[in-house]
């Protein structure tokens, strides 16, 4: 009766167990329904014919979902985009200033309340007012008072050859490899009062701390005081502090970090490709990855937005994901540390957080979603500026994306 009593009970068991796996396996069936179907709805899109080439990313803390591309990477359409495909993604490499600010305040190199003229060969001050100084942490909130005139920020683009014939006319403000100088001294000619391009007007007449105006040159004097205070070049700190940890090995700073044959050329349009350029101001715009070397980085904002991250404590995760807001009266919305609080994006209602960006020939977004801890990645090899179809394509791809996202989480 004993030996009768045990075999019922691991009969029990055991169809307890099969019950439990049944549903498991219906469940992978449907995920590649599911796939599938993105996947399809992304061809549609892609379809609209306006678009040269994109990837995606869809991760959560785990790791990656779902990641492919589509289109070319040159103008005769003979090598496809891929997940795999690198290129510059403009500000959302702002993130990456984020995360090694913390680490370098971790490492007690400097206070995001320090004064940055701490940290400087010079003086930067707003001649509005003399007695306030900018702080780091004005840098990392875009609430520094220095403001990104079109005359002085547009040096920073840089040719990287001399002629380009398919550049003539299209963006006519890049500038010649020659004229190319590091950042410390792009800096110094722009924000002090000796410097060659210096004028008052390049500092608002607010407050330092008293109003949000997104600035990419105070970005980029961020990473340069994160150079400074910890004695290692911006390149490097964020490669073995970010790139090596997260087995980013795809991403880097410049053509000698990458594999230059997968990277995409750029497109003014169908018709049109941009010349080759780089920026001085590297750090508030040139980091050149690809959507599944990134959704590494966007799968560990998660995990820290969760108190779990591996690159910082949860302390300086915490920092980075406060929420700021200047006053009631901003329409800006709130903020962390170069990150975003949205509630809308490219017409979908959502609460994400992230960044985006925009530069000749590149449109990108990264956001993830706190309460499903899922986040989204699109990277685009073509301009947003000259053509009126690209928008509405970009606004499918990302819709169709955030269903996905929705039918995961289900």
């Amino acid at each position: 009766m004993k030996n009768l009593f045990l075999l019922l009970i691991i009969s029990i068991a055991l169809f307890s167990c099969k019950e439990k796996i049944e549903p498991k396996e219906t469940s992978k069936k449907n995920y590649k329904a599911i796939n599938d179907t993105l996947t399809k709805n992304l061809q549609l899109a892609f379809d609209k014919d306006a678009i040269i080439g994109f990837s995606v990313s869809v991760v959560d803390d785990k790791g990656l979902i779902y990641d492919k591309g589509f289109g070319f990477t040159d103008i005769d359409q003979n090598n496809p985009y891929t997940s795999n495909t690198i290129q510059n993604i403009g500000s959302i490499s702002k993130t990456l200033i984020g995360i090694s600010l913390l680490k370098a305040q971790e490492l007690g190199k400097l206070d995001l309340n320090d004064p940055i003229n701490k940290y400087l060969p010079f003086k930067i001050v707003n001649p509005n007012y003399p007695d306030h100084p900018i702080l780091i942490k004005h840098l990392a909130y875009h609430t520094s008072s220095i403001i990104d005139l079109d005359e002085i920020y547009g040096k920073s683009y840089v040719l990287e050859k001399s002629e380009h014939e398919e550049n003539e006319g299209v963006f006519d403000y890049f500038n010649k490899p020659e004229t190319k100088i590091s950042l410390l001294e792009y800096i110094e000619n722009s924000l002090t009062v000796k410097g060659k391009w210096y004028t008052n007007d390049t500092f608002s007449n607010t407050k330092p701390g008293e109003k949000r105006e997104y600035s990419n040159i105070a970005a980029a004097l961020c990473a340069q005081i994160i150079a400074s205070a910890t004695g290692q070049d911006y390149q490097s700190f964020t490669k073995v502090n970010i790139l090596k940890p997260l087995k980013m090995s795809s991403s880097g700073w410049s053509s000698k970090d990458i594999d230059t044959t997968r990277r995409s050329k750029l497109f003014a349009n169908k018709e049109m490709m941009i010349a080759d350029y780089s920026l001085i101001t590297y750090a508030d715009g040139g980091f050149i990855t690809s959507s599944k070397d990134l959704g590494l980085f966007l799968s560990e904002l998660i995990k820290g937005y969760n108190g779990k991250g591996a690159l910082l404590t949860k302390q300086s995760y915490g920092k980075l994901f406060e929420k700021q807001k200047v006053s009631e009266k901003e329409t800006d919305g709130e903020f962390g540390i170069f990150m975003e609080f949205r509630d809308e994006f490219l017409g979908v209602e959502e609460k994400i957080i992230g960044h985006n960006g925009s530069d000749p020939g590149v449109m990108t977004a990264m956001y993830f979603n706190p309460k499903t801890e899922t986040g989204k990645i699109l990277i685009i090899n073509t301009d947003t500026d000259f053509s009126d179809d690209v928008w509405p394509e970009i606004e499918e791809i990302w819709e169709s994306l955030s269903v996905y996202e929705n039918t995961i989480n289900k």
